[in-house]
């Protein structure tokens, strides 16, 4: 039986897109390409022989093309894009993790309200396949927790810091260099990139729609050099992690530096790595891991996406569920700061350790509020996994008590 020849265009030819192509030439499909957009139509391109063109209105009002592969990196355009596509039934792909995370919901309601397809596993985890996992995987199975590592170039950045000794803005030079990170970091450095892949996950392995602004999080920007010694001192390294744990009708969701140990499985990924720890009722724990940046793993995932869209469709088994469970920010967790005392009106317990040095516990709510009082005054705000906070009980307490602030 004859494959039906899709008549597909592909907008935007950045890092992603080209890497895309690279699997449409490797696999002798690149001829099931009409059009391709891009933004500068006078920029040289390569190959010069593909139908570049700077009309996206084109393309969606060709009624011959039923297929959208959508990459660029403006949110706002994207979410147009994608959303006049599935109102007139296209199929489409996308791997742009902020529009996805802020339009989601409305997004699936298009797909079943149109008969489109809707598919985006490169916009989460990299090279990992961690949404189909979710959906067929643990398909019989109650997710309670999932954490990991979801932004490669943070990961870059960190691993050089703490192998090489290097500075934080030669590490950044360096991911940009290596095509990890844009020119303008503020997504993977600030901890955006993860918060929007992290809701994207929690929507398949919880039923939960939550909007970005909801959720806590902080990135590496202001991690300090005295952070990073304090860190090294005790046989420790900095993640950036994101977490989503579900207990008791709450889902509790930050992404957060977080100090992990040589026992910890966050401990040896290094570099674009990505990983994924995924805590059921069954099955237990099981840990993925995978390239989490560059052209050609982000690339292989979308061109998979593209290959599976007559066959896959995302299930969204757990929303009704979803609707039961409550966002919860009042939740305590305990972090570390070099500048602990000047957050030390917003919690409930503190340790000073050396100075202004210290660790103590706030809650998530508290945090988000003063994100502007962290950046401006660069606090470093690293959290403590429950193995951590029980060696820093033993090993920074004084006169045996923590001091309690009311």
């Amino acid at each position: 039986m004859n494959t039906p020849i899709k008549n597909t265009a592909l907008i935007g030819f950045g890092t992603v897109g080209q890497g895309f192509y690279h699997y449409l030439v490797e696999n002798n499909e690149d001829k099931q390409l009409s059009e391709i957009v891009i933004k500068d139509a006078s920029k040289n391109r390569i190959p010069e022989n593909l139908n570049f063109t700077n009309d996206v209105q084109k393309v969606l009002n060709n009624k011959e093309i039923n297929t959208i592969i959508e990459l660029i990196n403006n949110d706002q355009e994207a979410y147009k894009i994608v959303k006049e596509a599935l109102q007139k039934g296209r199929k489409v792909v996308s791997a742009n993790k902020k529009m996805i995370a802020y339009h989601l919901e409305e997004l699936v309601a298009l797909e079943q309200q149109f008969g489109g397809k809707f598919l985006y596993e490169g916009a989460v985890a990299g090279s990992i396949p961690i949404i189909k996992i979710i959906n067929e995987h643990y398909a019989f199975d109650e997710i309670k927790q999932m954490r990991g590592i979801l932004n490669g170039t943070s990961n870059y950045i960190l691993t050089q810091v703490f192998e090489k000794g290097i500075s934080y803005e030669e590490a950044l030079f360096q991911a940009q260099e290596a095509g990890f990170a844009e020119v303008d970091s503020t997504a993977d450095v600030g901890g955006f990139d993860a918060l929007y892949k992290l809701l994207i996950l929690s929507a398949h392995a919880f039923g939960k729609f939550i909007l970005p602004e909801k959720v806590l999080n902080i990135g590496i920007e202001n991690i300090s050099k005295s952070d990073i010694e304090f860190a090294q001192n005790n046989r420790l390294k900095i993640k950036l992690v994101a977490s989503a744990i579900k207990q008791n009708n709450k889902l509790v969701l930050y992404v957060l530096p977080t100090f992990v140990d040589e026992k910890n499985e966050l401990f040896n990924v290094n570099n674009e790595y990505n990983t994924v720890e995924i805590v059921s009722n069954n099955i237990g724990s099981q840990t993925y891991i995978g390239k989490g940046a560059g052209k050609l793993p982000t690339g292989h995932v979308v061109y998979n996406d593209y290959s599976s869209l007559d066959s896959n469709k995302y299930i969204y088994k757990n929303v009704s569920s979803g609707k039961k469970l409550r966002h919860e920010t009042n939740e305590f967790i305990w972090i570390y700061s070099n500048k602990i005392t000047l957050v030390e009106n917003f919690l409930e317990e503190i340790q000073l350790i050396n100075g202004a040095k210290g660790y103590g516990k706030i809650k998530i709510k508290d945090l988000i509020k003063n994100k502007q009082l962290i950046n401006v005054n660069k606090i470093s705000i690293i959290t403590l996994t429950e193995s951590e906070l029980n060696r820093f009980i033993t090993d920074y307490r004084v006169d045996n008590k923590l001091l309690e602030y009311a």
